[in-house]
């Protein structure tokens, strides 16, 4: 599993209304051998963002201490392969161990529930 280079903005104010959402959503940006993809992520504004690679499938982890939870995003080029969001001490304990590990080891513990 590799790190990969990715930028981060803001959606627009058009988007986030078209969406209904209050705040405005993070969109990512990556490049791999298919091309460059970006994906509209759920992650908040003050959230940790890892981004990183296996074959080719591109895992987007954010985790957040301080408000206790993490968030495992899986894609694929353009597709979103499945995601998966854990709030509280007991869940992250009993699936990921310690929100604080490396987030590799966080993105295999919580990918097996998602395939």
């Amino acid at each position: 599993m590799k790190r990969v280079k990715y930028s981060i903005e803001r959606e627009s104010t058009d988007e986030q209304v078209e969406a209904g959402r209050f705040n405005p959503c993070l969109k990512l940006t990556f490049r791999d051998k298919t091309g460059i993809h970006t994906h509209k992520i759920g992650a908040g504004h003050s959230d940790e963002i890892d981004v990183y690679r296996e074959g080719q499938e591109t895992f987007v982890l954010t985790r957040n201490s301080g408000l206790g939870y993490v968030g495992l995003e899986i894609f694929n080029g353009p597709a979103p392969v499945g995601e998966m969001f854990i709030q509280n001490d007991l869940g992250i304990e009993e699936i990921v161990g310690n929100i604080n590990f490396a987030p590799y080891t966080v993105i295999k513990r919580m990918a097996q529930y998602i395939y």
